[in-house]
C-alpha cells in the first residue's frame, strides 16, 4: 500500500476506535514506546503508552456516546514520519447531556517495520471568534 493511503487508513482506524470507544482497536494504532505523547483538549501532556491507554480507558468509561467526524484533512509525509492535520467535529453524551465541540488535531505517525503507528496526538478546542479582534477590543 502506498504510504499516503496507509497513513490515511491508520488515521481513519484511530478515529473509528475513538468513535467506537474500542480500547483494543485504539491500542493497535498506537506505538507503545515510552516517547509517545498525547494532549486531549483541556488536558495536560500525557507521556508513554500506559498513561495514554489509561486516558482512553477513562474517556470511554465516562462517555456513553461519542462520534468524531473528521474534516479539513491534510497529510504530509517525510521519510518514516507523517503528520495529519484535521478538524475533529465531536458529538458526545453522558447522562443524557449531549454536547458538540470542534477541535483542531495533529496526529504524528512513524513507520516502523513497514507499519505506520501513531506516536503523537494533540487536539485543541477551536476558539470562538477572531483572537486579534478580541485582543483589540480589550485595549
Amino acid at each position: 500500500m502506498e504510504d499516503r493511503a496507509a497513513v490515511l487508513e491508520v488515521n481513519s482506524r484511530f478515529y473509528n476506535a475513538l468513535s467506537n470507544q474500542d480500547l483494543e482497536a485504539m491500542s493497535s494504532v498506537w506505538s507503545h514506546e515510552p516517547w509517545v505523547r498525547c494532549v486531549h483538549p483541556g488536558w495536560d501532556l500525557l507521556q508513554g503508552w500506559p498513561s495514554i491507554r489509561q486516558s482512553w480507558k477513562r474517556i470511554f468509561k465516562n462517555t456513553e456516546y461519542l462520534k468524531i467526524h473528521v474534516t479539513n484533512l491534510s497529510v504530509h509525509i517525510e521519510h518514516d514520519f507523517a503528520w495529519v492535520i484535521c478538524t475533529e467535529n465531536i458529538t458526545s453524551a453522558h447522562a443524557a447531556d449531549y454536547q458538540t465541540a470542534t477541535a483542531l488535531a495533529t496526529n504524528i505517525f512513524r513507520k516502523v517495520q513497514g507499519q505506520w503507528l501513531l506516536g503523537h496526538h494533540h487536539a485543541s478546542p477551536v476558539s470562538v471568534g477572531d483572537p486579534v479582534q478580541a485582543s483589540e477590543s480589550i485595549q
